[in-house]
């Protein structure tokens, strides 16, 4: 495993080499660390279920650039937009339905149980920002740890836990919670998981 800290000024550079081949990072992110990979990308999205020994069935969202990119790949509807208009960018997970586009840039195994939605983050994090000054595409990312533990706070539980990864990028965390995960259908909202935004 390769580690870099993320104010070294060719951390993102290396980031963005190794999303390009297919390889799967661990980042720091404006709540916990997270997996990363690139989302059209269907091996290493493959690789991503793997590593951490998640279901198939479960989703994997995904980490735009900003609102604009957002409204290319979901439908927002009234509520969705007061929503991300408030919170986002922020620790808030959207669950929107997918525009029907046939030539998507998402992989197919990112959501296999109900391929009509998918979350979406805006993160607030200062590498994430970085990433996407150099990474034009679309990331998949999971937390950073093995299915059904808890969460990475520290590259020391990373390196621990996820030693096959291809690179870590360590760095600060805030000392806020996983994120809010809330589905919009309709107007209607459901939360999914209660995190550090409260609606």
């Amino acid at each position: 495993m390769q580690i870099v800290n993320e104010k070294n000024p060719n951390a993102a550079t290396l980031a963005h080499k190794f999303l390009r081949a297919g390889k799967i990072i661990a980042i720091p992110t404006d709540t916990v660390y997270g997996l990363a990979c690139d989302a059209s990308n269907l091996r290493a999205v493959e690789a991503l279920y793997k590593i951490k020994n998640r279901d198939e069935k479960k989703p994997i969202a995904i980490f735009l650039r900003d609102i604009a990119h957002a409204k290319k790949i979901f439908i927002f509807d009234e509520t969705a937009e007061k929503i991300a208009a408030r919170f986002l960018p922020g620790a808030l997970t959207l669950v929107l339905k997918k525009r029907n586009e046939a030539n998507s840039p998402l992989a197919s195994n990112l959501n296999k149980a109900d391929d009509e939605f998918l979350g979406f983050r805006l993160v607030d994090s200062f590498f994430v920002k970085k990433i996407f000054e150099k990474f034009d595409g679309i990331l998949a990312v999971t937390s950073a740890n093995m299915s059904g533990e808890t969460a990475a706070n520290t590259a020391q539980e990373i390196k621990r836990n996820l030693s096959d990864l291809d690179l870590l990028i360590e760095g600060e965390l805030s000392s806020q919670p996983a994120s809010t995960v809330v589905k919009i259908d309709n107007n209607k909202i459901t939360i999914l998981r209660q995190g550090s935004v409260v609606l």
